[in-house]
């Protein structure tokens, strides 16, 4: 009777499981081919990396899989180490069958991790089933505070799991900081979102940016000689120096499209013009931008993008002073990206707050999982001077 029970169940939840799988990573099936499908395409539309969340629901998504083929294979008689090794195999061949499915996905991304996190999944769900009782008893002993259900073979067991799962835990993030996820087809912005909905109403002195890395010396040197240290800079990627009125502007370095001006009027050009003739001494001149006024790329910053995705560093520096302590969405000061949720890095003003969102395959495409936020950076109207290194963790 247990025996029949069991089958009767494992099928039901390997069926089930297998259901949710499909409907949580092929939907809405709405499948089209590439015109440019081939073996080179499906070798360069898989990715790699994604966001702790991610790896997190795809190990959840094949625990179900992996306990209900360990249901099975216990009614079949077969050693725990063989059904383990099954719920590995078909774990592995499921999940890369989802991920070949999704290039013919418009709306879906094939990703190496989704490959590895769910055959993941598929096998610890197998350990659990065999493991049931000794986790039982050990978290009924740990809730009840009771001894006799601790065994010292249990405890060792739980630090050692413990143990490898942070060290795992490290190793991926370790290896998920980096650029890799960048697009290329995201615009700049200067003074707001590309998209025109987070303004930020300030003033804007300079945006420089290396593709490399600075070391502490050349840190330092970059909040008292940051024209000459990025003038100099063999590996310069945008200097931008806003110091006189213009319709447009150009990168000294040429790795960016010109900037224009987005949703300005006549009056406001002429009142652009007054304020910079009028505080060109001024430590504080610069161009302002707000709600009515404020730059985007005429193209994508493609060559930008693609230069610190190739080194996987950058060093960032910006001379900006806000009108307004109490902005809020956060309001943009620049913003590399694709929309209000989609950028590859984001400098933005929170209150008084300066926020950082920088995408990694572990922030995600919103680049905010988590997101930075240094505190009082904006609490009067005094230029701030910022510094934005992102260097190789060796």
């Amino acid at each position: 009777m247990n025996i029949k029970k069991s089958s009767r169940w494992g099928n039901l939840l390997f069926i089930a499981s297998l259901a949710a799988i499909v409907i949580a990573t092929i939907s809405p099936f709405n499948f089209q081919i590439p015109p440019e499908f081939s073996d080179q395409f499906i070798f360069q539309k898989f990715e790699f990396g994604g966001s702790v969340k991610d790896y997190w629901q795809n190990i959840l998504l094949f625990i179900p899989l992996g306990i209900s083929l360990a249901m099975i294979g216990d009614r079949q008689r077969l050693n725990s180490p063989t059904i383990v090794a099954v719920a590995c195999l078909v774990s592995i061949l499921t999940t890369s069958a989802v991920e070949t499915t999704q290039l013919f996905l418009p709306s879906r991304v094939s990703n190496l991790s989704d490959i590895i996190c769910n055959s993941l999944g598929g096998t610890l769900g197998a350990i659990f089933y065999f493991w049931r009782k000794y986790i039982a008893q050990f978290l009924l002993g740990l809730i009840y505070q009771d001894t006799n259900r601790l065994s010292l073979k249990s405890l060792l067991i739980a630090i050692a799991s413990y143990c490898a799962f942070v060290t795992l835990m490290v190793l991926v993030l370790l290896a998920n900081v980096n650029l890799s996820n960048w697009d290329d087809y995201y615009y700049l912005a200067i003074g707001n979102e590309v998209t025109g909905d987070r303004p930020w109403n300030g003033r804007i002195n300079n945006l420089y940016i290396s593709d490399r890395g600075f070391n502490p010396s050349q840190v330092q040197q970059a909040f008292t000689e940051a024209d000459t240290l990025f003038a100099q800079s063999p590996d310069l990627v945008t200097f931008l120096k806003f110091t006189e009125e213009a319709n447009s502007y150009q990168d000294r370095s040429h790795h960016l499209p010109k900037l224009l001006w987005q949703n300005v009027s006549a009056s406001d050009a002429q009142a652009q013009k007054r304020s910079l003739k009028t505080q060109q001494s001024s430590e504080n001149a610069g161009i302002l931008v707000n709600s009515r006024q404020w730059l985007k790329t005429a193209q994508p910053a493609a060559a930008l993008t693609q230069k610190l995705q190739h080194t996987g560093e950058f060093s960032l520096y910006l001379a900006v002073s806000s009108n307004n302590p109490n902005q809020s969405g956060p309001a943009r000061i620049i913003s590399l990206s694709y929309g209000t949720v989609n950028h590859n890095l984001a400098i933005g003003q929170e209150g008084t707050d300066l926020q950082l969102r920088l995408r990694t395959p572990i922030t995600g495409s919103a680049a905010s999982q988590p997101r930075f936020r240094i505190p009082r950076i904006f609490e009067n109207n005094d230029l701030c001077r910022l510094l934005v290194v992102f260097a190789d963790k060796n």
